[in-house]
């Protein structure tokens, strides 16, 4: 009897209210509420990217001649800068080759000499854009 009486006064509950919805932080800031939500973020401005940059303009070449890369005539150059690394590189490839176990590299003395490279090219590209 006590359990029928407990099912029937579970019955009469009414159910329980649904949460609040929450509102974005901003919205409850200004006072906005159910009419924020329903119309969605909007922004105030329409973005547009790119306009302040200038456009790219080819470099003018006769008929069937072809853009020359300075890094082609920089890279030479400066592997004679940098004649410690390449030796150091070049006795480090010597001694590899000599092994009979197969193990070893020279990744760390390679790293050093493009290093080298590149921050002598660096200084010299530059003065090849226009």
């Amino acid at each position: 009897q006590a359990s029928a009486a407990a099912s029937r006064s579970a019955r009469a509950r009414p159910p329980p209210a649904p949460a609040p919805q929450r509102l974005h932080p901003i919205a409850a800031a200004q006072g906005r509420g159910a009419a924020a939500r329903a119309a969605g973020m909007s922004f105030s401005y329409s973005p547009t990217f790119f306009q302040h940059f200038p456009k790219y303009h080819a470099p003018h070449l006769k008929p069937g001649e072809e853009h020359k890369d300075p890094l082609d005539e920089i890279k030479p150059r400066c592997l004679v800068h940098c004649h410690s690394w390449l030796g150091e590189y070049n006795e480090c490839v010597t001694r590899i080759r000599m092994r009979t176990d197969g193990k070893g590299d020279c990744k760390g003395q390679f790293e050093e000499l493009t290093q080298c490279q590149d921050h002598c090219i660096a200084h010299e590209l530059f003065g090849h854009m226009k």
